[in-house]
């Protein structure tokens, strides 16, 4: 991303010394953290559990709107967030017990919901470079995976050991498939859409996305939903519905053909 940026587009590849702690804040935070102890958490989860503390994003961004950028909540807003507290009382009852240990069963739970803090966070950050600032989205995202790839690359033989790869080109095929897809299609066009919705609203958008990990779950990896899935899913999207409804107010007064 940063060669295309060098490369071909008409913006130089350049930082100002005043933003160098933001990048910074988005390398450490949005990257390399959020995704070193999602991955953990991961371990123990299913696709579909693992997906749906994502639905808290919304929520996270929220509040670090309201602390950070002072955007203030309304009275149907803060309900919508307490609602969503509740819905995750089902799927954390059924924490895995495949964790570390029973004992510290939770901690599977708890790290993949602070990566979506730490990944909301970092989306603010986005947000106010792209808007406020005018950076490109692609040349954010080139920088801030850069650095936070190499930190990860240059930690991994220290905590996790060496592990040479025995298929060489199945590896390639999976690296390939999840850079594509992930890093660079996924990632741009979120950072390219910030600059027209909110990132409130930006994290809305992906409900859905718990549903899609439990059918690829299911049809992959032979993974089984329980019923606290459906019953959390319900209950957090009956608080997504009050919480988007003033949401969507501020989008339809800042951009009226964003929505009907």
């Amino acid at each position: 991303m940063m060669a295309y940026q060098y490369l071909f587009s008409k913006e130089r590849l350049y930082v100002k010394k005043e933003h160098l702690w933001m990048f910074a804040q988005i390398s450490f935070v949005g990257i390399y953290l959020t995704y070193i102890i999602r991955f953990w958490g991961l371990l123990y989860l299913s696709s579909a559990n693992g997906m749906f503390m994502f639905n808290l994003a919304p929520f996270a961004t929220a509040l670090f709107s309201y602390f950070l950028l002072n955007e203030r909540m309304t009275n149907k807003q803060w309900l919508g967030l307490a609602i969503a507290f509740v819905g995750f009382i089902p799927i954390m009852k059924n924490a895995s017990l495949t964790g570390p240990s029973a004992s510290l069963s939770y901690l599977p739970e708890m790290a993949v919901l602070a990566s979506v803090i730490t990944q909301s966070y970092a989306w603010i950050l986005v947000r106010n470079l792209v808007r406020e600032t005018h950076y490109s989205p692609t040349m954010i995202n080139g920088i801030t995976m850069f650095i936070g790839g190499l930190c990860a690359f240059l930690t991994a033989p220290f905590i996790e050991g060496w592990y040479p790869v025995t298929d060489t080109m199945e590896f390639l095929k999976l690296l390939g498939f999840v850079t594509l897809i992930g890093s660079i299609l996924c990632q741009n066009l979120y950072a390219h859409l910030l600059k027209q919705y909110t990132a409130t609203f930006m994290s809305f958008a992906g409900f859905m996305s718990p549903f899609f990990a439990a059918f690829y779950g299911w049809l992959w990896l032979n993974e089984t939903t329980t019923w606290h899935f459906y019953l959390s899913s319900v209950i957090v999207f009956i608080s997504l519905v009050l919480f988007y409804n003033d949401e969507r107010k501020s989008i339809k007064q800042e951009i009226p053909e964003a929505l009907p």
